[in-house]
């Protein structure tokens, strides 16, 4: 018997082992149908499988995608908060740059108040000065020339004691008398 031969196949799956034909056993003509369901269920899953591994396969790639697009958005946010964290520490620096120029500018400003205070004491002085010299000096008897020294009588002309009486300076090569 070959293994060709399809018949004495049939008889020899229906032997026991030791020569005697099963009775009662279902002969393999009758398992056919049922081996073609099998395959076909196998088949169905086995295509049922490569589509989910497909998908599996879409997830993976979406994922992968989703990830990197986080990372990416991940960064720009850092650089965000870098940026921020540099303005603000700029912001800080100019802060404390007009905080120092203002000091400086109050510091003069009181300086030059204190100046003013000063000059304007002076001027006060100098008005009360100028008041009792006003009250002291008056129209000389010599002439009618207003706010004449007694002082300066017969030291110098009449310009010049004009001149003095004006607030110029009396200088020595001024004319004597």
């Amino acid at each position: 018997m070959t293994v060709d031969d399809p018949k004495g196949m049939k008889d020899q799956l229906d032997q026991k082992p030791n020569g005697k034909t099963a009775k009662g056993f279902v002969s393999s003509w009758r398992w056919y149908p049922a081996a073609v369901t099998l395959g076909v269920l196998c088949l169905g899953l086995l295509v049922t499988v490569i589509l989910l591994i497909l998908q599996l396969s879409q997830v993976s790639d979406l994922i992968k995608k989703q990830q990197a697009n986080i990372t990416h958005q991940e960064d720009i946010l850092e650089g965000q908060i870098l940026a921020q964290r540099r303005s603000e520490k700029s912001a800080q620096e100019s802060q404390k740059e007009l905080k120092e120029m203002i000091e400086t500018l109050a510091h003069k400003l009181d300086e030059k108040s204190k100046k003013l205070m000063e000059l304007h004491r002076q001027n006060l002085n100098l008005q009360e000065v100028l008041k009792e010299a006003a009250n002291y000096s008056g129209i000389h008897p010599a002439n009618n020339c207003p706010f004449q020294f007694p002082l300066l009588d017969g030291v110098v002309n009449e310009e010049t004691q004009l001149l003095v009486a004006l607030g110029r300076w009396y200088s020595f090569d001024a004319p004597l008398v």
